[in-house]
């Protein structure tokens, strides 16, 4: 298996409380182009940890990845973490934090692939995974932030 880090930050002119509320329902972002989740499984807790998301996206380099996400860790709103398992295994950390009118969202993906066909073509095709990353990474801001009808302050492309 191949392992990809990806950190991902964005400046967004709007609270952590107004992107808490839309991020805090994934089976609701029908505003990720490419990207559908639906809930699978309800935690026993009731505060969302333990909650599993079937998520499914449709890449642009035409290829499809799915997985479980079960949440492991919510602070609201702060913090999502979650646990991978499926075509990609590993973790997912999304963080907000309030800067004056605007909050900054850092999204760090440690995961490793488990398609055959994508691990062996990972030492030739890993910048184009990475290219495609980032542009799954850009069609969820993009979404994120018509949605809610806010500027996008400053991007910056996740690094692998």
């Amino acid at each position: 298996m191949n392992g990809y880090r990806f950190v991902s930050d964005w400046m967004l002119e709007t609270s952590a409380e107004e992107l808490w509320k839309l991020i805090e329902e994934p089976e609701r972002a029908d505003w990720w182009r490419g990207c559908s989740i639906c809930k699978v499984k309800a935690g026993s807790s009731g505060d969302g940890i333990g909650d599993e998301y079937l998520t499914v996206i449709r890449t642009r380099m035409l290829y499809k990845l799915s997985f479980t996400a079960q949440i492991v860790e919510k602070r609201r709103p702060r913090l999502i973490e979650l646990r991978a398992d499926g075509h990609l295994e590993g973790r997912g950390r999304l963080e907000f934090e309030q800067i004056g009118a605007c909050t900054r969202v850092r999204y760090t993906w440690e995961v490793r692939t488990k398609k055959r066909w994508m691990n062996l073509w990972a030492p030739f095709f890993r910048p184009a995974f990475v290219w495609n990353h980032n542009r799954v990474m850009a069609d969820c801001i993009e979404g994120l932030t018509g949605r809610l009808g806010i500027r996008l302050i400053s991007p910056e492309p996740a690094e692998a």
